[in-house]
């Protein structure tokens, strides 16, 4: 039977949904039962002592063990110059997470007996062209043909709203999560479909529709005028408004809502999708980072302003000293000329009183000292 696999890529967890084709018409998307004892899945890889990938939640059981072994966060570093060393071996962060959807699609391969027309995959809402086309050209490298990558935020509307209608339309959706919560305000021009303007990260969760108001605001849109505000992700307790100027949804499972909003936009662009023999699921040979993809040319980086550090007036008795420095150099300066010029003139004056005599003549006498015994006469 023909379906449409939707993924929505967590920072901790994985959620996944499948919708099936009976004849003209789709079914109601349903969950894809990734974990052991719920249907998400860790976002996680561990590498074996084969070489082989662990996926999901058997990676984190393998990595309780092993923690140097244990991969998270990869999807995020997508974009990342550095590469991840597993070992002494470099791999991009795009090549591990079409590792992890691999294993994500061989699971509803298993379950389905075939692999899915096409693939919806959610990214989190601040990435550019730049990491969307990093991991479409990996995808495409393994097999996947027809995949779409959209915002989180855009998926989870497509769950409640997957007709904006004519006309423009604002909506709102606030996802929650362990960081707090991130409100995105989305807009939808006739069947142009829902695409996400801004958001703000980091909110309160008491504070997610006075945020998604102020965005609209903002926007110039009134609240009573927004098609309806979405709440997704993990809302705790007492999180749910009450009365609101426009219309709210959430669903049964909050935590499932971008997963099926990314199947019932899979079903919208459903084409026939080719994809080669994978291995069993949960287990996944490790791509090898062969040649440089080609890609568009990156993004500038945002400029670093450098500010000089001041350092604080000294205070008390460095005060004093900072004060009187100057003079103090210029005594210093003083003192030295006058050592120098005294001890040159000391030389000067040790060296007069040391100049050599001149040795006196001999004195000349008419006297001759005879060779003989002297005389009376002849002597002087």
């Amino acid at each position: 039977m023909p379906y449409v696999l939707g993924i929505d890529l967590g920072a901790a967890r994985t959620h996944a949904a499948l919708r099936r084709r009976q004849g003209d018409r789709w079914d109601d998307p349903e969950p894809l039962w990734l974990g052991e004892t719920s249907p998400a899945t860790a976002t996680a890889l561990f590498l074996d002592d084969e070489g082989y990938l662990l996926t999901g939640d058997a990676a984190t059981q393998a990595g309780a063990a092993v923690p140097s072994r244990l991969i998270t966060g990869f999807h995020r570093r997508i974009g990342d110059d550095v590469p991840v060393f597993i070992g002494s071996e470099p791999f991009t962060p795009e090549s591990l997470t079409t590792v992890f959807i691999e294993g994500i699609a061989d699971v509803a391969a298993s379950q389905t007996g075939e692999p899915p027309r096409q693939l919806v995959v959610t990214h989190p809402g601040d990435w550019g062209g730049y990491r969307r086309e990093l991991l479409r050209q990996s995808l495409a490298e393994s097999g996947f043909s027809a995949v779409t990558l959209v915002p989180s935020a855009v998926a989870a509307l497509y769950a409640h709203l997957p007709e904006p209608g004519a006309g423009d339309r604002t909506a709102a959706v606030c996802e929650f999560g362990p960081d707090g919560v991130t409100v995105t305000l989305a807009t939808a021009s006739g069947a142009s479909g829902w695409i996400a303007r801004n958001s703000t990260e980091g909110v309160a969760p008491g504070s997610a529709v006075k945020t998604a108001f102020g965005l609209a605001q903002a926007a110039n849109v009134a609240p009573e005028s927004l098609a309806g505000i979405v709440f997704c992700g993990e809302p705790g307790p007492g999180t749910r408004p009450g009365r609101l100027p426009c219309p709210f949804f959430t669903g049964p499972q909050p935590a499932d809502t971008a997963a099926i909003g990314a199947g019932i936009l899979a079903s919208q662009r459903t084409r026939p999708l080719a994809r080669r023999e994978a291995p069993a699921p949960e287990t996944t040979l490790l791509p090898r980072v062969d040649r440089e993809p080609e890609l568009p040319e990156r993004p500038e980086r945002p400029p670093v302003e450098i500010t000089p550090f001041t350092l604080p007036e000294p205070e008390g008795a460095a005060k004093l000293l900072r004060r009187w420095r100057p003079l103090a150099a210029a005594a210093a300066v003083l003192a030295i000329s006058s050592s120098i010029l005294i001890a040159v003139l000391t030389s000067h004056e040790a060296t007069a009183d040391k100049e050599p005599v001149s040795p006196r003549p001999p004195v000349l006498s008419s006297c001759a000292h005879p060779a003989t015994a002297p005389s009376g006469e002849g002597h002087c």
